[in-house]
């Protein structure tokens, strides 16, 4: 049902590094098995970020930080009472308020905790399940304001300046709408047409594909099972969460939180230790009420870094955003495999 598709290539070029001997330098494509899109994964082996001075970065922030405890009551906007009684809604330590720069109607920011800075190889377990269950919250009460209750709650995580983040000090986006983003769609339209064709659901197939190879699986907790994508969306690859037979964030049972938080947790601690200190995470859902089982939520875990920090050169380029190829130059089975050892709170 599943098929691992790859196209070997080979480039042959006079090396400088061997006295211009002729050498050939492999690379490959790879197909996504769900969507079928491409992705390349090149000669060029970066295992480690270059060291980024991030002391810096956190120091000129804080300054002027709208979600630390001394600020946040005062500049931070409130939803209409029609929308949420009070203006914003706290669940633990995280306070969901609106976004001051919305993308859709509804457009919120869940704050994670009172600290500016929390490094990403000691991110509390507890910060994790405070910021998502908040998010469900939210977007179950949220979720009232579409038309007949249909679109999606997508929670996403842009940590540190080369993710995205504005804002140094932890939080998440939650959007509710009817627009998922073009990637999720087509996710979505081909499991859908991966079902019709076989009948079966693409997730559970994946899975138990992934887990029978073993090369590019990592481990689970609860319903939660980890794994290395085999088309690998960042310059160091990525990594999934699937949450068995869970389609949306309003499906998530408190101990489903737990079990996400804390896998997360070993899962960052374990990039830090090899020099990354940046990500974007997204939670990416079924549409609310769909009960087909063709899709479970998937989280995606990107590391991102500045390939030259001296330069501020992005981890991104052309073939990412004008050609839509994904690259990458560490294979997943070599993510997977430096992982599995480091983290002892999933099983195998």
């Amino acid at each position: 049902m599943i098929q691992f598709r790859v196209e070997k290539k080979s480039a042959r070029l006079h090396d400088p590094r061997k006295g211009f001997e002729l050498v050939e330098i492999e690379s490959e494509v790879r197909y996504d098995p769900l969507t079928g899109e491409s992705a390349r994964i090149c000669h060029f082996s970066l295992s480690a970020p270059p060291p980024t001075e991030i002391a810096d970065i956190v120091a000129a922030s804080r300054g002027h930080c709208p979600f630390c405890p001394e600020r946040i009551a005062t500049v931070t906007p409130r939803f209409p009472e029609a929308l949420l009684p009070g203006g914003r809604l706290a669940r633990g330590d995280a306070l969901v308020v609106p976004n001051l720069f919305p993308y859709d109607d509804i457009s919120a920011i869940a704050v994670l905790g009172r600290e500016h800075f929390v490094p990403m190889d000691a991110v509390p377990p507890q910060l994790v399940i405070d910021g998502l269950a908040a998010a469900r919250d939210f977007i179950g009460v949220a979720r009232r304001e579409l038309a007949d209750g249909e679109g999606f709650g997508i929670v996403t995580w842009n940590y540190m300046p080369p993710a995205g983040a504005s804002q140094v000090h932890p939080h998440l986006q939650v959007v509710v709408t009817r627009n998922p983003g073009n990637a999720l769609a087509r996710s979505l339209e081909a499991a859908a047409r991966f079902g019709s064709r076989t009948g079966r659901a693409f997730p559970a197939e994946l899975l138990a594909a992934e887990r029978a190879r073993g090369e590019r699986w990592i481990g689970e907790r609860g319903a939660i099972a980890w794994l290395a994508p085999f088309t690998p969306t960042g310059l160091l690859g990525d990594l999934a969460a699937v949450f068995r037979e869970r389609a949306t964030v309003l499906d998530l049972s408190d101990d489903d939180v737990a079990d996400f938080a804390h896998s997360l947790a070993e899962v960052l601690a374990a990039l830090a230790a090899r020099g990354l200190w940046s990500f974007n995470l997204c939670l990416m859902p079924a549409p609310f009420g769909d009960t087909s089982g063709r899709h479970w939520l998937t989280a995606r875990l990107l590391p991102r870094f500045y390939l030259n920090p001296r330069l501020h050169v992005s981890d991104v380029a052309y073939l990412h955003l004008l050609l839509e190829e994904r690259f990458a130059m560490l294979y997943p089975e070599e993510v997977a495999a430096a992982l599995r050892g480091a983290l002892p709170g999933l099983a195998r």
